[in-house]
């Protein structure tokens, strides 16, 4: 009986796979929708994603309205949270708190009891926000890279090495290395060192994934890249198919979320019985990744810890990965228009 169950489902997740095209592709597996967040709004300022809940935070202009919003990635539901306008967002993974920035200060969302209180900086305008170890950020119009003092919310600790960068977008990944887009290059600063130093000279938007890996998407090929970090240099490892992914995270599974902007469409995006490959047509400002999807026939399947089928090309047998979240299931949340 569990054996024609499995054999079931692995028949309509096979179906439904080869309906859909890949939208992206990652480490040669393909990515569909599981779910469309929204459609047809105008998102500003980061994402941030609480990856014990699987809970995506985000702001948008609708009607000329400013709403901030947090979307439960398991049940596709939302809540709206009580601080309209917000701009740079980031999760502390520990605490789970939300630090949020308004036209002035930062707040701190608490998800249990749906409130925002002020955090600290009440006179400062923060453009960009990381939480690592502690709360890193950015000013608006300003240069440099601060960190809020842990004891005197109201103080900012300048980091002395970058005060000379207009930094427009920062991570700091798992060995706290910090790489910024300055100037349109991306430059790294070294967890130890005194002085940064050019990594690449051209545009990635930046991200890190559930283990802290440094991830950099090329937004005019849109190539998808990331560290290796044996011999700290960019190494390629899949391609969206379409748009712009100009903002991307990646959920407590290492799932995609991401902003197409183009089409206005924030997408979630999880693997599907198929392999892919990533070619590069063009040369110069015409240089483009195209995702050509192969087939499926010989995949072996495996559950992953959300109960969705994925491939697995390394082993030979199947095996079932029982789910570590609650409430999740075999059947339920495999794909939505």
């Amino acid at each position: 009986m569990e054996k024609l169950i499995i054999l079931s489902v692995y028949a309509f997740i096979t179906a439904q796979a080869k309906r859909l095209p890949c939208y992206a592709c990652l480490n040669s597996v393909c990515y569909i929708p599981y779910d469309k967040i929204f459609r047809d709004q105008k998102l500003s300022g980061q994402l941030a994603i609480d990856r014990t809940a699987n809970t995506i935070y985000y702001h948008y202009q609708e009607h000329g309205k400013d709403f901030t919003k947090a979307f439960d990635l398991n049940r596709a539901n939302s809540t709206f949270i009580p601080l309209n306008f917000t701009f740079a967002l980031t999760v502390d993974q520990t605490t789970r708190n939300l630090y949020l920035s308004a036209e002035k200060g930062i707040y701190k969302y608490n998800p249990s009891d749906n409130t925002t209180e002020l955090y600290g900086l009440k006179d400062k305008t923060i453009w960009h926000m990381q939480y690592a170890d502690k709360l890193y950020y950015t000013e608006f119009r300003h240069k440099g890279l601060f960190t809020v003092n842990s004891v005197n919310k109201k103080k900012s600790v300048e980091i002395p090495e970058l005060n000379i960068y207009q930094i427009d977008d920062f991570i700091v990944d798992k060995r706290g290395d910090i790489y910024f887009m300055s100037n349109s290059a991306l430059y790294v600063f070294r967890n130890g060192s005194n002085k940064a130093e050019l990594f690449q000279d051209e545009i990635y938007f930046l991200t890190t994934d559930k283990h802290g890996d440094a991830y950099f998407i090329q937004p005019y090929t849109r190539g998808i890249y990331k560290i290796n970090y044996r011999n700290k240099t960019l190494k390629e490892v899949g391609a969206f198919k379409r748009g712009l992914a100009f903002k991307v995270v990646f959920d407590g599974d290492n799932h995609i979320v991401f902003y197409e902007s183009t089409n206005k469409i924030l997408y979630y995006l999880s693997p599907v019985l198929s392999k892919c490959t990533v070619t590069t047509r063009g040369v110069g400002k015409t240089r483009r990744k195209f995702v050509i999807r192969k087939s499926n026939r010989n995949n072996v399947i495996r559950f992953s810890q959300t109960g969705i089928l994925e491939p697995d090309y390394t082993n030979k047998t199947s095996k079932i990965i029982k789910s570590s979240r609650k409430n999740s299931t075999t059947t339920a949340n495999l794909h939505r228009d």
